[in-house]
């Protein structure tokens, strides 16, 4: 016959393992906690000295301005409260993208171009100047965290705290979100149904949101943690109350030169070679390669979701707004910018040296 194995010494050696385990699991979750706080630490540095990387780089001659419009944005993510290690959740990792087609060249960023990310229906925007940043790097998780900087405020802290924090939990369930006991147990008894335990489900439910409250509060802890008391990064401005319309006016004005192109982009526009070729023929050569006169150039362009009818409403109606295309298929929001920079760098012969 065989001879079973006495239980405690196996549970002598599994608890211990168990338990070394669950340690490595915390530390790993510390350090990528204490990651992001030496990269935003480092950036925060960065910003009291000269940055030299783009000390060669040189005077801006053409200004050019980018506005994506970020339409379906979660209150969650407009007040900064997202998870750098999930980007997929809330899409940051097309704002992230959008940073670095807008701004990196090779070992370089563009100083001739400002970003603008704009959190619909929010009327929050993110501001980013390529000629302020400083320790910008191109990974999505490090720009995940400047915006998450830029979003976060004590002001914005605890107001998201009181409206997401410990009332959802109560509000969900005064507003019957968890099954009544009840009802459960009519339905139940309705032919051809499952048998299901009236007084498990009100619990189930019940464990799950608050599990869901528990991890909210943890999440945001880190975030405090990392943000809290510290300065904006440089070159990241927040804007509240802005809408497109409020934009395009500021950049109209802004603009110093005698040429200001807005143009949007859509699948059904002119070719946008075509456009710039027209310009370059109608404007003379030494305006453009020596500089006599500064020029802007605003991109309009739309998240994954696209444009809203307000937005073409609005665009349409602006004279001085012109519909161009980069081709009959659908590209990404990044995609675009990069294509885009590349007519306006053959153009404007730009160089980054």
């Amino acid at each position: 016959m065989m001879k079973y194995l006495p239980v405690w010494p196996v549970l002598a050696l599994l608890i211990p393992a168990a338990a070394a385990f669950t340690s490595v699991i915390r530390r790993l979750s510390f350090a990528g906690n204490l990651r992001g706080i030496i990269i935003l630490n480092a950036a925060d540095a960065a910003a009291e000295m000269n940055d030299r990387t783009n000390s060669g780089l040189p005077t801006n001659l053409h200004q050019r301005n980018i506005v994506v419009l970020c339409h379906n944005v979660s209150q969650d993510v407009a007040d900064g409260i997202f998870d750098v290690n999930n980007l997929l959740k809330g899409r940051i990792d097309v704002l992230a993208r959008c940073i670095t087609s807008a701004l990196w060249v090779s070992n370089r960023v563009r100083t001739d171009t400002n970003l603008y990310l704009m959190l619909s229906p929010h009327n929050v925007t993110i501001e980013v100047q390529g000629s302020c940043v400083r320790s910008l790097t191109p990974d999505e998780r490090t720009l995940a965290l400047y915006l998450q900087r830029t979003l976060w405020s004590y002001e914005k802290e605890k107001h998201s705290i009181q409206r997401h924090g410990g009332q959802e939990l109560s509000s969900k369930l005064s507003a019957g979100s968890v099954p009544d006991s009840r009802l459960v147990g009519k339905t139940s008894q309705a032919p051809h149904s499952k048998y299901i335990n009236p007084k498990s489900v009100p619990m189930s439910e019940e464990k799950r949101l608050r599990d869901m409250h528990k991890g909210r509060d943890a999440m945001i802890n880190r975030i405090r943690i990392s943000h809290q008391g510290k300065s904006p990064l440089p070159g990241f401005i927040l804007h509240q109350d802005d809408t497109l319309q409020t934009r395009l006016r500021k950049l109209i004005l802004q603009s110093s030169g005698d040429s200001n192109d807005i143009l949007m982009l859509s699948e059904t526009g002119v070719p946008l070679w075509e456009v710039l070729e027209d310009k370059q023929q109608n404007q003379p050569e030494s305006a453009i390669n020596i500089g006599q006169n500064k020029t802007s150039t605003t991109l309009i362009v739309g998240n994954q979701i696209g444009y809203s009818a307000d937005d073409e409403k609005l665009l349409m109606g602006i004279p001085s707004v012109r519909e161009v295309s980069l081709g009959p298929l659908s590209l990404l929001t990044s995609q675009c910018i990069t294509i885009t920079h590349h007519y306006l760098d053959r153009l404007f012969a730009t160089t980054y040296d």
